[in-house]
């Protein structure tokens, strides 16, 4: 084991004392430590003994400056960014309080939240002066901060619980930067306790990929020994940097100088010594001090300005080169390549560790957490760095002057912490880089595009680009192909994601992706298919088959023209299984149900292939779906469905949103009888443009507007597991926009040289007996052709 390091000695100040109210606590080392006999000895859950703990408001702990407990209290809370005295929503005072806790390891890997106790935190929390929560600066808060004592004033009591509880106390670190001793221990435990199997990537085995050496046509790395670009050894040991590029003008490879870059010693010359950005020389030096020789780094490593053909090659390889890569460094706290990373240098750590002396030999300190980092950090808001951690099997976080070791068999190591036997012996639920838990569970799927919906790009053409190695997952783990970032095999459920946030389109004139799809919006999107039905994937597959009807059809052009030049008809989004000297088989939606044309009684639903001479007056031009394998389109769907006119009004109902603030609109659907049949949210940017209609002059809530039939849906699950019952079951609604020349939107779908083509605005339910209240003609059998 490493040898402890002793706390700085200028923890305490000149008249430091308790306050009355902390000295009233009266505690002393031994109270840090379960033992024998406490209540929750061997227990595997916390059993705290005492009450809550009131220090007083946020204003008269901030007060005592002289009382160490106080400070650290308000440390734990806030940390440099203070914690504020009133909740701004409410304007209600905020109080301190303070509860027990333990902590200990976990003797079950698959109930981590159970834990045997072995030493006592306390956890500060603010609260509003009626005792709720804050809400207004409830994210600017740490959450669950904890305080337990320092690791060298343990108490020798010679119980197993205080030798081995010690584990889970703070340890002092290094003050002025990073000790790569640590460093090196936490890459040597994992090599021998976990093994091999902790730096295999799974992505690369169901991707059928092999090592980028293999599969990349000039895979270059930077030899740190040689200080310039080469080709490694075939399968050699790299590591690879994930970083935020953040200024323009960054020096990169290109086909002028990369020849000279592959010269030993180039990276030292003067002409490209300060040239290469800080945040990659460091990497460079921790390359160095772990003892590894390569290096691989985008903007080096890939010539940046060959044809976009051979750049995509690398783009689409992305998943492999840092699933196959032996530890994936990531500048978390580097807010661009020219900033360096902090922590390397001696003196540049920028922080001093939560420690403080509440008497001589008796030392608090906050359990920093290196998710504390997370909000502030630019890096976790960026697209192209999503899927470059997300596929890291091993990574090293360098985030606020500190650094993390995350793998596959333990969730995190961390400097001020030692490594807890469960940890080295790899029973972490999850591991750092584990891109799937695995398993029969949608949500994994949702939870990746909504994690990276709400991540953003200096070039919004990127969109598809840097989600490029996920999608080849999602392809593999739900047996698929994608359409414009959208599963085709569950096309209809996955179109009913919703806003988590505010969205607008994104920016014209080239409005990137279709509006149907996630990728077409600026914003977090909120797939729910998990949510409203369930998580299971093979569940799911076979009861959308029962909810849907659609055929859907994916123009491969914009017009028929520059269709007939590519000698292809629109494309269907199915395998279709016939032979070209068959006889023509029932049509089947791409689940594999026949299409039912008696599903709507009284309107004549035969019609479901695309008419092929539809002109678009003014069709849109979409990104290259380099997301999709079979189904590669214009992002135009033409296909058949029930249309339907309704009042937008006032709502009736009350909403039950309670998640984050936003904009957006709540509207009630009215039909003929007057009464709500469902409500829909629509974006703020929506109801600015369409405050008046076109003709008419009448309010939003006043306005008829044109919705279509997707498929059923649930607005919520169904209590006691009964969700596949007829009860609850609507049908799902998409408010839409007709778009024709001139980039004109009515609500009608007509116009003077040609058809328009219509936009999502927003998904809402009506009931499934609400057909009759249409309004005008009613429910109409209608093709549409939406973008």
């Amino acid at each position: 084991p490493l040898p402890r390091r002793p706390a700085p000695d200028d923890i305490s100040q000149p008249g430091d004392r308790l306050c009355d109210v902390c000295s009233a606590l009266k505690l002393k080392p031994e109270r840090f430590v379960v033992g024998p006999g406490d209540p929750e000895w061997k227990q595997q859950q916390s059993r705290p003994d005492d009450p809550n703990i009131p220090l007083g408001s946020v204003g008269e702990v901030a007060s005592r400056t002289h009382c160490p407990l106080c400070r650290l209290v308000l440390t734990t809370l806030g940390g440099a960014r203070g914690v504020p005295t009133h909740d701004d929503l409410t304007g209600e005072a905020l109080r301190v309080d303070l509860s027990w806790g333990t902590d200990g390891p976990a003797p079950d890997a698959n109930a981590p939240w159970h834990r045997l106790p072995e030493i006592r935190v306390l956890r500060p929390y603010a609260l509003t002066e009626s005792g709720g929560f804050p809400r207004s600066v409830g994210l600017t808060l740490n959450l669950f901060p904890e305080i337990t004592l320092v690791a060298d004033d343990a108490p020798a009591t010679g119980t197993s619980a205080a030798s081995t509880g010690s584990d889970y106390f703070v340890r002092a670190v290094r003050p002025d930067a990073i000790d790569f001793g640590v460093v090196r221990r936490w890459l040597a435990l994992c090599s021998l306790h976990h093994g091999a199997t902790c730096r295999k990537s799974a992505s690369l085995k169901e991707l059928s990929r092999s090592h980028p050496t293999l599969e990349i046509d000039s895979f270059r790395c930077i030899d740190t020994e040689n200080s310039c670009l080469v080709t490694p050894p075939t399968r050699c040991r790299y590591a690879a940097l994930s970083y935020v590029w953040g200024a323009p003008d960054l020096f990169t490879t290109l086909r002028e100088n990369v020849r000279d870059l592959e010269v030993a010693g180039s990276f030292q010359r003067p002409e490209y010594r300060d040239r290469v950005p800080l945040t990659i020389r460091d990497a460079m030096r921790v390359v160095r001090e772990i003892g590894m020789r390569y290096l691989w780094v985008d903007s080096l490593c890939i010539v940046q300005d060959v044809e976009h053909r051979e750049k995509v090659k690398h783009i689409l390889l992305m998943d492999a080169v840092y699933s196959a890569a032996e530890l994936v460094i990531i500048a978390a706290g580097s807010a661009s390549a020219n900033e360096g990373i902090a922590g390397i240098d001696p003196g540049s750590r920028g922080f001093r560790q939560p420690i403080e002396q509440m008497a001589p030999g008796f030392r608090l300190a906050y359990k920093t957490r290196w998710q504390d980092g997370i909000p502030a950090s630019r890096y976790y808001k960026r697209g192209w760095t999503f899927q470059e951690s997300h596929f890291a099997t091993r990574s090293l976080v360098f985030l606020d002057g500190r650094v993390v070791f995350r793998c596959q068999g333990t969730d995190v190591w961390e400097e001020h912490l030692a490594e807890t036997p469960d940890q080295i012996r790899g029973r972490s639920l999850r591991g750092g880089g584990g891109p799937f838990a695995g398993g029969d569970d949608i949500g994994e799927t949702e939870g990746l595009i909504q994690t990276y919906s709400e991540r953003e790009l200096t070039y919004p053409a990127d969109i598809y680009s840097a989600f490029a190695g996920v999608s080849r997952q999602l392809v593999y783990r739900l047996d698929t192909d994608l359409c414009h970032g959208l599963p085709t095999v569950y096309f209809d459920w996955f179109l009913l994601w919703g806003p988590l946030a505010d969205q607008t389109r994104r920016p014209a004139p080239d409005q990137l992706a279709p509006s149907w799809s996630w990728a077409g919006w600026v914003g977090s999107t909120f797939p729910r298919i998990w949510d409203w039905y369930n998580r299971s994937i093979r569940r799911i597959r076979k009861a959308i088959r029962q909810r849907t009807w659609i055929l859907w059809h994916q123009r491969v052009a914009s017009s028929p023209a520059a269709a007939a030049a590519a000698a292809k008809p629109p494309s269907l989004l199915v395998r279709r299984r016939t032979h070209p000297e068959a006889k023509p088989k029932p049509a089947r939606n791409f689940y594999g149900s026949r299409f039912q044309p008696d599903r709507f009684p009284g309107l004549d639903c035969s019609r479901v292939e695309p008419t092929p001479d539809i002109v678009l007056a003014d069709p849109p031009c979409y990104l290259d779906d380099i997301l999709s394998y079979k189904n590669k389109g214009s992002g135009l769907l033409q296909f058949w469905t029930v249309s339907l006119a309704l009042r937008l009004g006032e709502p009736v109902s009350k909403a039950s949103d309670v998640g984050p603030t936003h904009s957006r609109r709540r509207l009630g659907l009215f039909g003929r009888g007057g009464s709500e049949l469902g409500v829909v949210e629509v974006p703020a940017s929506w109801c600015e443009a369409n405050a008046a209609a076109a003709s008419g002059n009448l309010p939003l809530a006043q306005q008829e507007r044109e919705f279509i039939l997707l498929c059923e849906g649930r607005d919520e699950r169904a209590e006691g597991g009964r969700i596949d019952d007829d009860e609850g079951w609507r049908y799902k609604v998409m408010l839409l926009d007709w778009v024709g020349k001139g980039g004109v939107r009515t609500a009608k779908g007509a116009i003077d040289g040609g058809l328009m083509y219509a936009e999502r605005v927003a998904i809402g339910s009506v009931g499934k007996a609400d057909l009759a209240e249409g309004l005008g003609e009613g429910p109409v059998w209608k093709e549409i052709i939406l973008g």
